[in-house]
């Protein structure tokens, strides 16, 4: 067995890969496919959000560290925070106030996985180490549009708070997982979990799947 340091420093690099891969094979063609516009990333943005804030709501109510419980608390505040930036965003460019309600479609099949692990690494390793990098990772694509397109407003919000933001999750995510993956079985529950968490981000990011997730396009006032 590998430490506990080396075990999450592999796991980050490893992650790291995937990432570039989602984001180059599935969600910058998503974004470019379909006139898709910086809005309609916006959205998805909200229903991650929306997602992360019940799943986080859902394990503080049942795991037994009232440090975890603390850790996921101040996650649940900051997602909060970022659902109404990124309305507040998406009101600016002109859709409707309360317009998307980023639940309509159903939930996802991540927010269903998540949901149903039990153990405090599995849930640092996913909705704290991987789903922040990957948000890391998708946000930075996105800024890079938001350049492209001239649109410095939207890439405001991204490089000062939700960017920040999301590092500063997987940063805790990594520190959390140093102390809870120290043997073989809670390494291997934590891989597991973030396999098949980067598994169904790529199910996500697809267009099809896309153009599913945020059903009609919101209307503009």
């Amino acid at each position: 067995m590998v430490t506990a340091e080396v075990f999450v420093a592999e796991t980050e690099f490893k992650n790291q890969e995937s990432f570039r891969g989602l984001v180059a094979s599935g969600y910058l063609p998503a974004l470019a496919g379909d006139a898709t516009s910086v809005a309609d990333m916006l959205r998805l943005e909200a229903k991650f959000a929306i997602e992360s804030i019940e799943v986080l709501a859902l394990w503080i109510a049942d795991t037994e560290s009232l440090e975890m419980k603390m850790v996921f608390g101040t996650q649940c505040g900051v997602h909060a925070r970022q659902f109404q930036r990124l309305q507040e965003r998406l009101s600016d460019l002109g859709f409707a106030p309360g317009s998307y309600d980023p639940r309509q479609g159903g939930y996802s099949k991540l927010f269903a996985f998540l949901r149903s692990l039990q153990t405090s690494e599995e849930r640092a390793a996913t909705g704290l180490l991987t789903l922040g990098g990957a948000a890391v990772a998708r946000l930075g694509a996105l800024l890079a549009v938001c350049g492209e397109r001239g649109d410095e407003a939207t890439g405001q919000v991204l490089a000062v708070e939700m960017i920040p933001d999301q590092q500063r999750r997987a940063d805790e995510g990594r520190d959390r997982l140093v102390l809870l993956a120290t043997a073989d079985d809670s390494q291997a529950r934590a891989r597991r979990a973030i396999y098949k968490t980067i598994e169904l981000l790529g199910e996500l990011y697809e267009p099809g799947a896309l153009r599913r997730v945020l059903g009609r396009a919101a209307p503009r006032r």
